[in-house]
C-alpha cells in the first residue's frame, strides 16, 4: 500500500517466476515458494523513502539505501514462522552469476536456485514496464539484456528456458 508500483511489481514477479517454475517442472511446493519468495523480494525496501524508491538517477547513498534492501528483507522474513524458508532467497535475489552481486559476492551455483529465477524475472519486470517505448519494444529490449547477461548475471541454464516461456 505504500508504494503501488512496487505492489504491481512484486504481484508480476510472483506471476511470472510460477510460470518459470512449471516450466522448470519444479514440484508444486517448489513453485509456491518460488511465487511467494517472488511477492517478497522486494519487502525490504518497506523501509525506504517512496523520494528514493521513485527516483530513477540515484546519487550514491541512495543506491547504498536500495541495496541493503536485500539484507533488511532478510531479517523481517527471518521474524515469522512462515516466512522463514523464503528469508535466504530474498537475501540472494541480487547476487549474480558472476560473483559481481551483492550482498555477499556469491557466484553461480552458490546462489539458491529459486532466487536466480527471481534476479531474472525480476530484471524483465523493470525493463519491461519502463514507459519511453511502446511494449513491443520494450520486451524486445528486456529479453535482449537477460539473454546478453546470461553467464554473467544470470544463470544461462534458467535464462534458456525463460526466453523460450516469454516467447
Amino acid at each position: 500500500s505504500k508504494n503501488p508500483r512496487e505492489k504491481q511489481h512484486s504481484e508480476f514477479v510472483s506471476e511470472i517466476c510460477g510460470m518459470v517454475g512449471k516450466a522448470l517442472n519444479l514440484p508444486e511446493p517448489e513453485i509456491s515458494k518460488l511465487k511467494r519468495a517472488g511477492y517478497l523480494h522486494d519487502i525490504g525496501k518497506i523501509k525506504l523513502d517512496e523520494s528514493v524508491l521513485s527516483n530513477e538517477s540515484l546519487i550514491d547513498e541512495e543506491a547504498e539505501l536500495i541495496q541493503e534492501h536485500s539484507v533488511v528483507g532478510y531479517r523481517i522474513l527471518n521474524l515469522f514462522d512462515d516466512t522463514l524458508d523464503l528469508a535466504e532467497l530474498v537475501y540472494s535475489h541480487h547476487e549474480r552469476w558472476d560473483g559481481a552481486g551483492y550482498p555477499r559476492g556469491l557466484k553461480g551455483e552458490q546462489i539458491p536456485f529459486l532466487s536466480r529465477i527471481i534476479t531474472i524475472v525480476e530484471t524483465y519486470e523493470r525493463i519491461l514496464n519502463r514507459v519511453d517505448k511502446p511494449l513491443d519494444e520494450r520486451k524486445a529490449r528486456a529479453l535482449e539484456v537477460i539473454k546478453d547477461e546470461a553467464g554473467k548475471r544470470f544463470d544461462p541454464d534458467i535464462v534458456e528456458v525463460f526466453l523460450k516461456l516469454m516467447a
